[in-house]
């Protein structure tokens, strides 16, 4: 039966909203987009709808059957508190907003699947009447939950969702549970102590990295390249600083080059006096943002990162060294997944509580002083592939367990 028919016999459309939890740089959305972009190459029929607040999103280039709707943007306040980003209102007026619309979007796109990630409820539960309106009209729509393979430590993840309730969400309303990584290096239902009921969902897919970008980057410079970027660029000033404070010089002296990308939430205060503290050194480059990182990390011969999951998946599937300077604060995701991944991949990590001009930049030149090619890690880098599949498989109308169970 041709793949069209086994749609229709299945009431399914080759239609897929997804949900971007966005209130702290780019990582969700830019690991959601990269799903919509393999499935979309793999079937060019199929539509992707992303409902973010990311006020980011135009500077990715979106491919053919993928856009977005723009919700009010928020921005983080606390481990489990916000206020509007731009707008002169309440957070409750803007949280208000984004319900009615991710609900009217919802009604109105008719999505075969709901793809929603980090959040199982949405950002203070704005999702819930969406989940609901699709499980009671809707109940062919296959919802999904997708989460990196950390959230943060089990002590405060445990508490969090026992309490918001994502348990009683992922019981209720989800369909499949796919966790961006891998059992063997974090067992979130272990570590997060998941009642059977949601670990019978489950499926650890492995970890998704964007698709290589297909740009061309020219000869390669006889100089070594050190890249720095701090993500988004939310709270990523005291990493830049401390780097032009002594490595970019040093660096420099060396007879090699830095690259620095500020990010485009970099507070524009704090980019223009860290641009114009790397314009004082000649060997040093100020991006205030890029459009592909990828093209950035293939050029560079160490990485110096704060370590989110997105940054971390490039820079070791690239097989890269790294210099990581993980977030402790709001929470241990970071700083966690840095130390797993130290004992399988070249990373080297400065806690921010021991970064200082010098640590970083001895730890720097030292990297850049080896130039060896590094092994490859014992990391499985095929969340892309699997997750493509799986969504072949709902396009088929195979939404069964047994199908989503090959996926572990």
């Amino acid at each position: 039966m041709s793949t069209q028919s086994s749609l229709a016999r299945n009431g399914l459309s080759r239609r897929t909203l997804a949900y971007c939890h966005d209130s702290v740089g780019l990582g969700h959305f830019h690991r959601t987009l990269a799903i919509c972009e393999r499935v979309s190459k793999t079937d060019p029929s199929c539509s992707f709808l992303l409902a973010t607040g990311t006020p980011y999103a135009p500077i990715f280039e979106l491919p053919q059957g993928v856009d977005y709707v723009k919700l009010p943007a928020l921005a983080k306040t606390g481990s489990q508190s916000y206020r509007a980003k731009f707008l002169n209102t309440s957070v409750e007026r803007v949280l208000r907003c984004r319900e009615a619309l991710l609900l009217s979007t919802a009604q109105s796109f008719e999505p075969a699947v709901f793809l929603v990630d980090k959040a199982p409820s949405g950002v203070c539960g704005e999702l819930r009447p969406t989940l609901r309106w699709l499980r009671e009209n809707r109940p062919q729509t296959r919802i999904i939950f997708g989460m990196r393979d950390i959230e943060d430590d089990p002590q405060t993840t445990i508490a969090q969702w026992n309490t918001n309730g994502a348990i009683e969400a992922l019981d209720e309303c989800y369909d499949e549970i796919w966790v961006y990584g891998m059992r063997s290096v974090f067992d979130v239902a272990e570590a997060y102590e998941l009642p059977d009921f949601i670990r019978d969902k489950m499926c650890f897919v492995g970890y998704v990295v964007q698709d290589p970008c297909r740009h061309e980057l020219g000869p390669t410079a006889p100089t070594g390249n050190v890249l720095v970027t701090v993500g988004g660029g939310t709270d990523g000033e005291f990493v830049l600083k401390t780097f032009l404070a002594e490595a970019a010089q040093r660096i420099g002296a060396g007879g090699d080059r830095s690259t620095i990308v500020g990010g485009p939430d970099l507070p524009r205060p704090v980019a223009r006096a860290l641009r114009g503290l790397s314009e004082q050194i000649p060997s040093a480059e100020w991006l205030d943002y890029v459009s592909c990182m990828n093209c950035q990390i293939r050029k560079a011969d160490v990485v110096v990162s704060m370590g989110g999951y997105n940054s971390l998946c490039e820079v070791v599937s690239n097989r890269k060294p790294a210099v990581v300077i993980p977030r402790t604060s709001p929470r241990l995701e970071q700083t966690m997944r840095a130390r797993l991944w130290s004992r399988r991949a070249e990373l080297k990590i400065i806690s921010p509580e021991e970064l200082t001009p010098p640590a970083l930049a001895d730890q720097v030149i030292n990297m850049l002083g080896r130039r060896a090619d590094n092994p490859a890690p014992d990391l499985d880098f095929g969340g892309l592939d699997r997750v493509s599949e799986r969504f072949c498989e709902f396009w088929n109308g195979e939404t069964d367990r047994a199908a989503s169970v090959r996926m572990h």
